[in-house]
């Protein structure tokens, strides 16, 4: 794998373990990938609310920090577009974030080691 060093995905494997909306979102998108979606999509796929889902990719005042969001850490990247007239932003692996699939397969199996204990 190349782009984070192993303290970063330290880190991103902590905030997988403990934001299971964050989890969810980066995995949404791996299977989604290349397409871009909106928010409502991820959040109606996941079972999350918008607000969650939105803290979880760009960080927000309340809940998820910015510096634990998936955007931060490069994983994902966002953009206007126009639907039907109307702005809407939509999310996207970066070539980054698809490279780091291994992410969700460590959380995965830490999480099959701490229910065995």
């Amino acid at each position: 794998m190349c782009g984070l060093d192993e303290t970063t995905r330290i880190i991103i494997r902590r905030v997988f373990r403990r934001r299971w909306v964050s989890r969810d979102a980066f995995s949404y998108l791996h299977i989604v990938s290349p397409r871009k979606v909106s928010v409502v999509e991820i959040a109606g796929s996941i079972g999350a609310s918008r607000t969650s889902v939105l803290g979880a990719l760009r960080g927000i005042s309340t809940g998820y920090r910015e510096e634990e969001s998936l955007e931060h850490f490069g994983l994902v990247t966002h953009e206007k577009q126009v639907v039907n007239g109307r702005p809407v932003t939509v999310y996207s692996l970066t070539r980054q974030g698809f490279e780091e699939k291994g992410l969700m397969e460590n959380v995965d199996a830490d999480q099959k080691r701490a229910s065995i204990k």
